[in-house]
C-alpha cells in the first residue's frame, strides 16, 4: 500500500505529494498541493523485527498507530484482552525507536495501560490521531480528561473521530462532532484539537459528515 501511494504520487506531482515533515506540509499546501502524511494503524505490521521501524520511515511514515482492536507484541489494546499491562518490553523498545527515528506515537485504539507507558516512555509528543471525548461518551475507545490533558501537554493533538458509537449514545451528527472538538479545545487548548475522521475505518460516519467532502460543513459549524 505505502508502495501504491508513491506511484500515485510519481503520477500525479502536479497535484499532490508525500510530506514527512510539518514544514513540508506547509510549503505544499503554499504551493496549492496535497501534502500526504503517510501512517501505518496497527504496530503489529512491525512483527519482531524492531529495524521495521526504520524501513517504513524511509518509505515517508510520519506515524505508527502501536495497536488496533485487540492486543499485540507491542501493546494492550482498549478492544483486546490485557496480555502486558501496558506497553510490553518490546513495545518499549519500539517507541524508542520511533523516538530515534523521527515517528510518531499515535495510542488510538490503545488501553489505558499502554496511554501512560507510551506516554512516560516517549520523549516526543504523541497523538491521538482519530480518538473521541470519553467524558462526552463513555466507551472505551474514547479518552478521558487526564489523557486529553496530558496529550497536550506533551505537545501533541487529539484528533476527532466521526464514528457515531464514539460520539453520542443516541443518533450522531455534525453538532456532536462539534461538541467534542469543542470538549478537548477546552480541556487541552486550541492547539490541541484535530480532526481525525476515521473515514476509511468506519462502516458509517456521523449525519452530515459522510465524507471528506463534508469537512467544510463541519469547519462552518464550528
Amino acid at each position: 500500500r505505502l508502495q501504491e501511494i508513491h506511484r500515485q504520487m510519481e503520477l500525479n506531482r502536479s497535484r499532490m505529494c508525500i510530506a514527512c515533515t510539518p514544514q513540508e506540509v506547509h510549503t505544499l499546501k503554499a504551493a496549492g498541493k496535497k501534502a500526504i502524511m503517510l501512517g501505518v494503524e496497527n504496530g503489529y505490521a512491525i512483527g519482531k523485527d524492531i529495524e521495521n521501524v526504520v524501513r517504513f520511515r524511509k518509505m515517508g511514515v510520519s506515524y505508527i498507530t502501536l495497536c488496533h482492536n485487540g492486543s499485540n507484541d507491542l501493546c494492550d489494546s482498549a478492544r483486546g484482552d490485557a496480555e502486558w499491562n501496558g506497553l510490553s518490553p518490546f513495545g518499549k523498545e519500539v517507541v524508542r525507536k520511533m523516538n530515534e527515528s523521527g515517528v510518531l506515537v499515535d495510542i488510538s485504539h490503545a488501553a489505558e495501560s499502554t496511554f501512560y507507558d507510551a506516554l512516560e516512555t516517549s520523549a516526543y509528543p504523541i497523538i491521538a490521531s482519530h480518538s473521541s471525548a470519553r467524558a462526552l461518551c463513555n466507551h472505551p475507545r474514547n479518552l478521558t480528561d487526564d489523557m486529553i490533558r496530558k496529550i497536550a501537554l506533551s505537545g501533541g493533538v487529539v484528533g476527532v473521530n466521526f464514528y457515531p458509537p464514539f460520539l453520542s449514545r443516541s443518533g450522531s451528527g455534525i453538532a456532536d462532532a462539534v461538541r467534542h472538538i469543542r470538549h478537548i479545545a477546552a480541556v487541552g487548548g486550541a492547539r490541541c484539537a484535530a480532526v481525525g475522521s476515521d473515514f476509511d475505518g468506519i462502516p458509517f460516519a456521523a449525519d452530515g459528515l459522510a465524507s471528506a467532502a463534508d469537512v467544510s460543513a463541519l469547519f462552518e459549524a464550528l
